[in-house]
């Protein structure tokens, strides 16, 4: 079967729409539900889909409808993958754009059976419980292509923005360990590559192994120079490593480093030795949506010698005399004087000055923020993995959530909206007003619009008398006559 995807042009849906010539007229409940989905065509998600293979026993609903709706699924507003379903079988406009034909959505494919026996499926198209056999069925490194593919799409288009990056990871169910890899743009937030662990597995040790997979990936998708910086938490203070970064790969590493480490150790003598000079500024940042203000002073030395591995390591590069930077950093709660933070920087590259290197380092914060905070609260990917038993059907909700994701960011700049990092859920308030609550689409045989019900009374020479449009610039922008 050969399914055809519509092109976005409202001008022929208006002309077929005057001439009566339309395929299909229908509203949609989810305004920003439709922008996304055409925007993550666009960008290449459905083109990317292509390269996941799934292994069946029989033939049945063809493969791609089902991938497609589930790339889409993430972005619907509902915690289960039933519920998410459910909502989205019923919105005959995001069926249409994902290629099932008029047919399919009225009778769906058959008479297949769930539940209990002799109980017919009467979902149209299909049943919510085929999504997640479909998921079930991927093969994993099929998988992996795919988000090779969707990133390398990224790159391509020239959507990513900035050189800067942090690791981090995170635990998913007390089962699971994300660690992924985010472009940390103060105007967008990408995922640039992840990996699921699983149970107690750690992304540190061997080498690390898994941070040197990811960044080669990285850097295959978006060129030798795509990464310059690396933002990295104490559970990355691998002397390797950062050896590899900077010497290996020209890519600049900053990182915590442990209390319990030489080099910290080393800092701290150098302290109390006054042989550091000190600077203190004013900080402002939010934890948890909570504005905090400290007062941060900052103490640097540029020579520190003190890390035999990265010393070591870094000889391997033909590097004879290795030094890396250093920041003693103490900070206190102007509101609380008693809750104070001490702790240390790092990095295979100098800084003109404490300051410089503390705000460098500000940027990791986005990867707790908006990345994995907003993955579990605005994406629900803890609450719902889609399965508490199928490992392979987290991974594939992990892969198909973390793309839409970066739909999502994407479409906040490319739509030229002010937004700071709340996410999704502004996201879908901000794109409502455009088209109203139910936004009406109107199918050609090749093509298909998006409208306002104004807009559509407009092009049937019927137009309100008084427009009950939100946008005084939108209540002027009334259709054309076509030539």
């Amino acid at each position: 079967m050969i399914i055809g995807l519509k092109r976005c042009d409202r001008l022929a849906a208006l002309e077929a729409l005057r001439q009566g010539e339309y395929e299909a007229i229908t509203t949609s409940s989810q305004g920003a539900l439709d922008e996304l989905v055409h925007l993550a065509i666009e960008i290449g998600v459905f083109e990317a889909l292509e390269v996941i293979q799934v292994e069946r026993e029989r033939e049945g609903i063809p493969d791609d409808l089902l991938l497609r709706t589930l790339a889409v699924l993430p972005f619907v507003e509902a915690i289960g993958l039933s519920a998410a379903a459910g909502h989205l079988l019923k919105d005959a406009a995001i069926l249409l754009r994902i290629g099932f034909s008029i047919e399919q959505i009225q009778n769906g494919f058959n008479e297949r059976h769930h539940g209990d026996e002799g109980k017919a499926d009467t979902s149209k198209p299909c049943h919510p419980e085929v999504l997640r056999q479909e998921l079930a069925r991927i093969d994993l490194e099929s998988l992996a292509r795919f988000r090779q593919a969707a990133i390398k799409q990224l790159f391509e288009r020239g959507l990513v923005k900035g050189k800067t990056y942090a690791i981090d990871g995170t635990g998913l169910k007390d089962r699971y360990r994300l660690v992924g890899i985010l472009n940390v743009h103060e105007d967008r937030a990408l995922w640039l590559n992840w990996r699921l662990l699983e149970g107690d597995a750690s992304e540190t040790g061997k080498d690390a192994q898994i941070v040197r997979q990811m960044v080669a990936e990285v850097l295959t998708a978006g060129g030798a120079e795509a990464i310059e910086w690396l933002l990295m938490d104490a559970l990355y203070a691998d002397g390797s490593l950062l050896a590899w970064l900077e010497y290996g790969k020209g890519i600049h590493a900053l990182v915590r480093i442990p209390e319990d480490r030489v080099l910290y150790a080393d800092m701290q003598g150098l302290a109390r030795g006054d042989l550091l000079d000190w600077e203190t500024h004013t900080d402002v940042r939010y934890v948890s949506g909570h504005k905090q203000v400290r007062r941060v002073s900052l103490a640097m030395d540029s020579d520190l010698t003190g890390w035999d591995s990265f010393v070591q390591a870094a000889r391997g590069y033909e590097v004879d005399s290795p030094t890396l930077w250093g920041a003693l950093i103490h900070s206190v709660d102007v509101e609380d004087p008693t809750c104070t933070e001490e702790w240390m920087l790092a990095s295979t590259h100098s800084f003109p000055s404490a300051w410089a290197g503390y705000c460098k380092w500000r940027c990791r914060w986005r990867i707790e923020n908006t990345g994995f905070r907003e993955l579990k609260e605005g994406w629900h990917l803890e609450r719902a993995p889609w399965s508490y038993t199928d490992d392979t059907v987290v991974a594939a909700r992990v892969a198909f959530t973390l793309i839409a994701f970066n739909v999502a960011q994407i479409a906040k700049t490319a739509q030229g909206r002010q937004l700071t990092d709340r996410g999704i859920r502004r996201l879908r308030r901000e794109l409502r007003p455009e088209y109203g609550p139910a936004p009406v689409i109107v199918f050609t045989k090749e093509a298909f619009g998006v409208f306002h019900i104004e807009e559509v009374m407009e092009a049937l020479g019927v137009a309100p008398a008084f427009s009950l449009r939100r946008h005084p610039d939108a209540q002027r922008a009334r259709a054309q006559p076509l030539s």
